[in-house]
């Protein structure tokens, strides 16, 4: 904000808001501006094809590992997280 404030030539006793300040030099919330980077890098590993190394690293799903238990019945692995 600092750097656009200067941009305009407004200090901060001019008392402008962020919301005018944004409107005028046609910037965004950059929270909303790396929303919308992160959706656009999402929809183009989407569009890869499945042999290419983004899109399967995306689609990437770990198996679960399972023991058997003394009776022969399988067990899936929990972790703990007590402390």
């Amino acid at each position: 904000m600092k750097v656009l404030r200067h941009l305009l030539g407004i200090t901060k006793l001019d008392k402008e808001n962020t919301q005018s300040i944004r409107q005028k030099t046609g910037v965004q919330n950059i929270v909303k501006e790396v929303k919308q980077y992160q959706i656009k890098c999402l929809q183009h590993v989407q569009s890869m094809d499945t042999n290419r190394l983004p899109k399967q690293t995306l689609q990437y799903k770990p198996k679960v590992a399972t023991t058997c238990t003394e009776d022969g019945h399988k067990q899936t692995a929990k972790t703990n997280t007590t402390i």
